[in-house]
């Protein structure tokens, strides 16, 4: 799971280097909450996780809370695996 952790942290990085912000950040600062992403770059990573981890959100649904941390977004990735 280090090589996922990896791509997501390096994805979620360049989201938060785009939008002029530092991409200082650990796995479990609050990206969402602390305003470092919105409703738009989490679809950016839904799509990317669909795409990367051939994740399927449709039945799923999006809850806002598991994109808010690099941490938050592993443990969806296991519970939907």
């Amino acid at each position: 799971m280090d090589d996922s952790r990896n791509k997501i942290r390096s994805f979620v990085g360049d989201l938060i280097t785009r939008k002029g912000f530092s991409a200082k950040f650990t796995d479990d600062t609050k990206l969402v909450s602390n305003g470092f992403l919105d409703s738009i770059d989490i679809m950016d990573i839904v799509v990317y996780l669909e795409q990367e981890f051939s994740l399927d959100f449709i039945d799923r649904g999006i809850d806002q809370t598991e994109f808010d941390s690099v941490n938050s977004i592993i443990q969806m990735i296991e519970a939907m695996s």
